[in-house]
């Protein structure tokens, strides 16, 4: 008995070995999905955008504002001189946190008879980073006006009033943050997929040389095998849309029409992908496997466990060519922001990029490979 398994299984590493592509699927890839795991995880929330609006430019404004950007989740990134300005960044995503001290900041707090007051807001759009940034300010300043309080030792209750403004996701429901991007993943993984598998089904069923041999143009036949996955790509994007904003309460701040345009530059992107991986796959089972392998690095680069800013800078470089990446980017700012293609045309750009080169490298190496 121990004979036949064992020579069953020599059997089945021989076929294993043969069959290279597996092989080198089943041990390359848990080694460099570790790497990039352990990569984009392996920091903390540091040195979050810190804008400050100093109207009071007193001495004490000026070390309070010190003392938030000594803090290693806070990093001033500049001095504004107006509100509207602060309103602009937090929208555009370019500032976790804004400070605004008031022109009797120092007044107040050197006199015990007043309260001196300063207003926080942070952006609350993704829930981790704003009450990461909130807390850090909140004990910053709490420490800073005891600092500079007679004595140097004193409690500032009483003295100091914070006040904090969470804008975009007041109650910083976790929900609204990852659903939006769960929208994204699902939708990813679906169009790539039925992409995929377009021509390696033909293949398999021995019906691609009857298709080569009708009447049809090349871009024809890619554009036939790409409107089904295009059609169930944003088939799945309305219902389940629906069901984040119906269902569990995400609102839809934005244009509706502006978000499914950009879901149908995000869908065409990851159809030129699918019909490359199509044009190399031998087998069904083969195109399945490079999508698994696709979805693995583009949910450790695309923002969607780890946001890119905090991952090492190879990293950030190579999340630019995922546009996974950026239609989470934009489709978290459309619906919890509100924003539109003034804000966010640098995603949209990089995403109609990526979706025509992805597309054009698809349809070449498709029409060679039927060649």
């Amino acid at each position: 008995m121990i004979d036949r398994v064992w020579n069953l299984v020599v059997k089945e590493l021989i076929q294993l070995r043969r069959d290279w592509l597996l092989s080198a699927f089943l041990l390359i890839l848990p080694m460099s999905q570790m790497f990039l795991l352990a990569g984009s995880a392996g920091g903390s929330l540091e040195e979050l955008a810190m804008v400050a609006l100093d109207l009071d430019r007193s001495t004490q404004s000026r070390h309070l504002v010190s003392v938030l950007d000594a803090t290693g989740e806070l990093a001033l990134s500049r001095y504004v001189d107006r509100i509207e300005e602060i309103d602009a960044l937090l929208d555009d995503g370019d500032a976790a946190l804004a400070v605004v001290i008031p022109r009797d900041f120092g007044e107040r707090l050197s006199d015990p008879q007043r309260v001196a007051h300063v207003q926080v807001i942070a952006d609350g759009a993704n829930s981790l980073v704003g009450l990461t940034a909130k807390s850090a300010a909140d004990g910053a300043i709490l420490e800073a006006a005891r600092q500079m309080l007679p004595g140097g030792d004193g409690p500032p209750q009483g003295l100091l009033e914070l006040r904090t403004t969470v804008l975009f996701n007041p109650t910083l429901d976790h929900q609204h943050y990852a659903l939006p991007a769960q929208i994204g993943f699902i939708v990813y993984q679906i169009s790539l997929a039925v992409a995929s598998i377009a021509f390696t089904r033909e293949r398999e069923l021995g019906t691609l040389e009857q298709l080569l041999v009708t009447p049809i143009r090349r871009a024809e036949l890619v554009m036939g095998k790409a409107a089904p996955s295009l059609f169930i790509g944003l088939t799945n994007f309305l219902i389940l849309l629906a069901i984040v904003v119906l269902g569990f309460r995400v609102p839809l701040r934005g244009s509706f029409l502006f978000l499914f345009g950009l879901t149908v530059a995000f869908v065409l992107a990851e159809i030129g992908w699918g019909i490359m991986i199509s044009s190399v796959s031998r087998t069904q089972q083969q195109a399945l496997l490079f999508v698994f392998m696709l979805a693995l690095l583009d949910m450790t680069l695309s923002g969607y466990l780890v946001s890119p800013s905090n991952m090492p800078r190879f990293l950030q470089a190579l999340s630019l060519f995922s546009p996974l990446r950026h239609y989470l980017a934009l489709i978290r700012s459309v619906m919890l922001k509100g924003a539109a293609l003034p804000a966010l045309w640098p995603h949209v750009a990089a995403l109609v990029a990526l979706a025509g080169a992805s597309l054009s490298l698809g349809a070449l190496t498709i029409a060679r490979r039927l060649d």
